[in-house]
């Protein structure tokens, strides 16, 4: 497609500096959080990149094959970043209740060390090829777009993931439900941010708008504790033995999942009785 490159393009080129940024110094040295910061712009472009995909729907597979190079260092951003959110758990319960819990704490640090090296070596073996691939790619699709097209797509992404949640509203909302309605809502809220930046109106008003922002908060509480009850769990089914003040933590952690549960499930239908009616 011939034609001037999209407005909407500067989006794309911001959050792309940043994660080949952030790529680079990870090459240099490993760390958490320019770990998490990387995942976190990688969601942005995929996110752009379905966008085009659906704009140029003709080009059977595009997002996929834009994006594939990156699936293994994502996946392993994306572990980094859980267990980063098991390990400041920990460290809020240590805080907390001035209770150290050694033997977890020396598994999570040997974990750590393995899956940093682990994901260091996806990120040394990434090519750069691939990040100019990339940008080349959506500069081109990029090119042309009218605002008809970015408003039709951005509305149809939205309304896909509307469809989503309305099959699990439906539903009981267990734990795949909720996670899948975390990822949906990041998608949403992507979009509707690109869409205000780009000059168009939001799909949805101030309210919802603030519903989302809510529940995505509690959401994320929910998912961090899930995460921390479901990597204890595992730790400790390896042990014969276990002592009480683990036992006390597993105890602690299923209750907070049943209230955290419960406050999820009140916001979700709150929200999705307004969207989905």
């Amino acid at each position: 497609m011939q034609g001037k490159i999209s407005p909407v393009f500067r989006l794309f080129e911001q959050q792309f500096e940043e994660a080949k940024a952030a790529h680079a110094a990870l090459s240099k040295q490993f760390k958490g959080k320019k770990a998490i910061e990387l995942e976190s712009r990688l969601i942005f472009l995929e996110i752009y990149i379905d966008l085009l995909a659906h704009i140029h729907f003709e080009k059977t597979g595009l997002k996929f094959k834009l994006f594939s190079p990156f699936k293994d260092l994502f996946r392993g951003l994306k572990k980094t970043k859980h267990l980063k959110m098991v390990t400041n758990k920990v460290e809020e319960v240590k805080l907390q209740d001035t209770i150290d819990f050694k033997s977890y704490t020396k598994s999570l640090l040997s974990e750590k060390n393995s899956l940093y090296a682990e994901v260091y070596d996806h990120v040394v073996r990434a090519p750069l090829l691939i990040w100019d691939e990339l940008f080349e790619a959506a500069y081109k699709y990029s090119k042309g777009l009218k605002p008809l097209m970015i408003n039709t797509a951005t509305t149809q992404i939205i309304n896909e993931e509307l469809e989503y949640f309305n099959l699990d509203h439906q539903n009981k909302l267990d734990s795949k439900a909720l996670k899948d309605i975390y990822e949906g809502l990041r998608v949403i809220i992507a979009l509707e941010n690109l869409r205000i930046e780009s000059g168009f109106n939001p799909v949805f008003i101030a309210e919802v708008h603030e519903k989302m922002s809510h529940l995505q908060k509690s959401l994320l509480n929910w998912y961090e504790n899930h995460l921390f009850l479901q990597h204890l769990t595992g730790f400790l089914a390896e042990k014969q033995q276990v002592s009480k003040k683990y036992l006390d933590l597993l105890q602690t952690l299923r209750e907070n999942k049943k209230w955290h549960k419960t406050h999820v499930e009140k916001e979700v239908r709150d929200l999705f009785d307004k969207i989905l009616a």
